[in-house]
């Protein structure tokens, strides 16, 4: 079936309009201005330097950071995300710790890690 040219621009324009929805609820976000100082003045960078651990990305890319976060370079700037929600609700004698090399919280007995707990419900950290 051919379909009429303007419901298929309806149909990319819908597609869009939620690519642009899910970035912008994106939570937990930050931005970090790059600058290079020379002779008293500054300058964008054309690289990004993530603050967590030292390492060079270049324009245009992404990256995980080791502090859990989906970081993108920009020119001049970077933009970081948590890649992982802390649990709000679980019994009051658990704790949730997340762990660093899975990227997830953990939710178990305060006085016994071996024993999860459920969870339920979260927030970006």
């Amino acid at each position: 079936e051919n379909r009429p040219v303007w419901e298929i621009m309806k149909l990319l324009l819908d597609i869009a309009l939620l690519l642009l929805a899910a970035q912008l609820s994106e939570s937990a976000c930050f931005f970090q201005l790059q600058s290079t100082r020379a002779t008293g003045k500054s300058q964008e960078s054309k690289v990004c330097i993530d603050t967590t651990d030292g390492t060079v990305h270049e324009v245009g890319e992404s990256w995980n950071a080791t502090n859990c976060m989906l970081c993108r370079c920009f020119t001049g700037i970077y933009q970081c995300c948590f890649r992982t929600f802390r649990p709000t609700i679980y019994p009051e004698d658990c704790v949730a710790v997340l762990d660093l090399e899975a990227c997830v919280y953990r939710v178990h007995l305060k006085d016994d890690p071996s024993i999860e707990c459920p969870s339920f419900g979260g927030v970006a950290k």
